[in-house]
């Protein structure tokens, strides 16, 4: 009785197991080794969480949900805007290319979002924007390429000053903001390590990409003029 008992229990363990596992769309089930390396992944993440809140016991709910919104497609792609229209004070050729950017970021984040469909963590904290699409997937961060992406540009490709320690100041702020937005995701139960980490990296490439993609001001000129009915000026 007790034996059936337990291969019950343990029956049905297994099932609950088995599922987590399986896509959203309950059509693909995750290799064992990939479902290994994913069971790692989330250990890490919990002893990182951990970690984190040991040493940093003071930070709140807040802050960390600050740093979030900071980082948020919903707050940067009407920047864009904004900067298109403070011109003359801000060249055309900035947002022009910032929206090339962030378009790039949204079209390769979301296609592998949809392609891996990872759950995310069971304990996340909400969104403080609603997810919409492939964004209610974990894998990768969002966050984290966009962020790295936006540091990348206002250091590296179109730094705010010409005056070399000025730049290298700025450069500091964003490269720790972006990193402080990383670890949120982390802390706030919304990715899990490799997320964080493979969103990174995808930032940092896409940064490299845009530097060769970069539009001078007359190209940047010569699309909002084949967009609108100003003719160019020759």
């Amino acid at each position: 009785m007790n034996n059936e008992l337990n291969q019950r229990k343990f029956g049905s363990k297994q099932k609950d197991l088995s599922e987590e596992y399986v896509s959203h769309d309950g059509k693909r089930a995750v290799p064992e080794g990939l479902r290994k390396f994913l069971d790692l992944d989330a250990e890490l993440t919990k002893n990182f969480t951990s970690f984190m809140q040991s040493k940093l016991p003071n930070i709140t709910k807040s802050e960390t949900k600050f740093m979030e919104i900071s980082g948020s497609g919903y707050i940067w792609l009407p920047v864009c805007a904004i900067l298109y229209f403070m011109h003359p004070f801000v060249p055309k050729q900035l947002p022009i290319n910032l929206i090339m950017a962030f378009v790039l970021d949204i079209v390769v984040i979301g296609l592998l979002k949809a392609f891996a469909r990872r759950r995310r963590p069971p304990t996340r904290n909400p969104d403080f924007f609603k997810s919409i699409g492939p964004d209610q997937f974990s894998f990768p961060s969002g966050h984290a390429s966009r962020t790295i992406l936006i540091a990348f540009i206002f250091s590296l490709i179109n730094p705010f000053f010409d005056i070399g320690y000025l730049n290298f100041g700025v450069s500091l702020l964003l490269w720790g903001w972006s990193l402080t937005v990383c670890l949120s995701r982390i802390l706030n139960g919304r990715h899990y390590l490799f997320d964080v980490l493979v969103g990174a990296t995808i930032g940092f490439v896409e940064g490299y990409l845009v530097s060769f993609l970069w539009m001078s001001p007359e190209r940047a000129e010569n699309i909002l003029n084949f967009f609108s009915d100003e003719a160019p000026e020759i």
